[in-house]
């Protein structure tokens, strides 16, 4: 029964696989399309706004270019300017400062521009696999299995940068692949632009460029045994690719290490000041919540392959191929282990080695097969719950957040009534209080100070002016059903009418 089970399902990827290739595009690029918008129309995230976190960088832009008078150019040069004194993403703060000059603060026609942009991920991911000789299926799940699960947030959330740098590293690695199978020059160019344009996104994606010279290593070895002048003739056969991806990697870590700094980067490395404990501490309670399903499956599916270890033993570069994306990232996030985006890049190594070597290894057959593919469809299931479950929660906070927003600037627009906004210590979310509000015509926010006790305005021209607590007509703060609500501010709300807005509550002050 089991073997024509499996016959079965042979022979419905070989009529997959004989499809041509303009279906096979139109089917793989129609079904990540529907996944996504399908997903992210349901769940509501397209229309649910601004949400107190990087967003309010787009909220900044517009109000620096309508009501501070700033050109597109001085915009550009200062966001890019001042992020280069702290990281080192000059690309990233490009795009969001084009992206609020064409759309202001339309977050809506940013989501769907965001919604493309995964759905271009998630084919490059498939072609990908593709050039890599997975099947159809296989390919889908190679994707899936990257985007899929906690990291999901990079669907609807307007700050990470993972989803371009995802789609870019994508589009890099399939022209790698396309160049080192047709030798044409135009996909090796293609492709060290794509890598150039990632690396200049976000640093931990620099990383991956060792993953990029490895494999180049590993293609050229293919069939051959390990030794100098094999490993001399790969490199030499694929030198100029090698020497740009080289030294784009050497120039952008020297810049990191020495001229902006590891400062900065407070989750990022080793520290030896950081106790033993606290590391283990924060990997284990990564693997028992946003990696438990990375986890738990792959423990199964490494048993599995592991009945099979006189041929595993031949794996050995593909297990060098996933440790150079897997080890790097874990040594960036040591200090506070992998969550939510920063799971992107690191699951690309977790993929490429169940999904990509697992599915392809020949020795592999029978109930194991079975038992091994059925992991893979179940994580991929409990990853898509998490992210139903995330969408929701997203969309629940946006309409909490504009709902109060929309309901403060009614009680307070054309009078001369304040409003106290108690979100620190998220300063995201104070400012974006601060640039809506102006952009709206409103510019009488204050800000709570839970520590001095005290009421500022913080921000713009008249930052150092204080208020009375007596002179306050609205407050606004986060209630416990917020993932950043961490107290309640010490304010005496007795002449204060409470008003729930979801994750938000507001106090408006009783008439007189």
């Amino acid at each position: 029964m089991v073997n024509r089970f499996l016959d079965r399902v042979q022979e419905f990827y070989k009529k997959l696989d004989k499809m041509n290739n303009k279906r096979e595009a139109v089917l793989v690029w129609a079904l990540f399309a529907a996944l996504v918008f399908g997903l992210l129309i349901v769940t509501g995230t397209l229309t649910s706004g601004f949400h107190l976190v990087d967003d309010w960088e787009f909220a900044k832009y517009v109000d620096w270019m309508t009501l501070e008078g700033y050109s597109l150019w001085d915009c550009l040069r200062e966001a890019v300017g001042f992020d280069l004194t702290l990281r080192f993403r000059p690309l990233y703060y490009i795009n969001r400062v084009l992206t609020a000059y064409v759309f202001g603060i339309n977050l809506t026609a940013m989501s769907v521009v965001k919604a493309f942009e995964i759905v271009a991920a998630l084919a490059a991911l498939y072609y990908c696999a593709r050039q890599m000789k997975c099947n159809m299926v296989y390919a889908a799940l190679f994707s899936l299995t990257v985007m899929v699960g906690y990291q999901s947030a990079v669907w609807w959330k307007l700050g990470p940068q993972e989803s371009y740098d995802i789609m870019m590293f994508a589009a890099g690695f399939y022209f790698l692949l396309k160049w080192l199978s047709t030798e044409k020059r135009r996909y090796a160019v293609i492709s060290v632009g794509a890598f150039f344009f990632m690396s200049i996104y976000k640093e931990p994606f620099i990383l991956l460029l060792l993953f990029v010279g490895l494999y180049i290593l590993y293609d050229g070895m293919r069939g051959k045994s390990v030794t100098i002048p094999n490993l001399w003739e790969a490199i030499r056969r694929r030198l100029l690719y090698l020497l740009a991806i080289g030294v784009m990697f050497a120039a952008e870590m020297f810049l990191l290490l020495f001229v902006i700094g590891t400062n900065n980067y407070s989750y990022v490395g080793l520290d030896e000041s950081v106790p033993l404990d606290q590391y283990v501490q924060v990997w284990r309670s990564a693997a028992g919540n946003n990696l438990k399903w990375y986890v738990r499956f792959g423990v199964l599916m490494g048993l599995i392959l592991l009945t099979y270890w006189e041929h595993l033993k031949k794996l050995g570069w593909e297990v060098l191929l996933a440790a150079a994306i897997i080890v790097p990232q874990c040594v960036t996030y040591s200090k506070t282990a992998l969550e939510e985006r920063y799971i992107l890049p690191w699951v690309l190594g977790y993929a490429f080695f169940f999904v990509i070597v697992g599915c392809g290894f020949r020795p592999l057959s029978g109930k194991r097969r079975i038992a091994y593919m059925l992991c893979l469809f179940l994580m991929l299931a409990a990853h898509g719950r998490v992210t139903l479950r995330e969408a929701q929660y997203f969309t629940y906070r946006g309409e909490s957040i504009k709902t109060m927003m929309e309901t403060t600037l009614e009680l307070v627009q054309g009078t001369d009534k304040k409003v106290l906004s108690c979100f620190a210590p998220n300063s995201e979310g104070n400012k974006t209080m601060y640039y809506w509000f102006r952009l709206h015509g409103y510019d009488e926010v204050f800000y709570w100070e839970e520590d001095e006790n005290k009421i500022n305005r913080s921000y713009g021209p008249r930052e150092d002016e204080q208020a009375d607590f007596a002179d306050i007509d609205v407050i606004v703060m986060y209630n416990e059903e917020d993932r950043h609500w961490c107290y309640e501010p010490s304010l005496d709300l007795s002449d204060f009418t409470e008003q729930k807005c979801g994750t938000i509550t507001m106090y408006i002050r009783n008439e007189k």
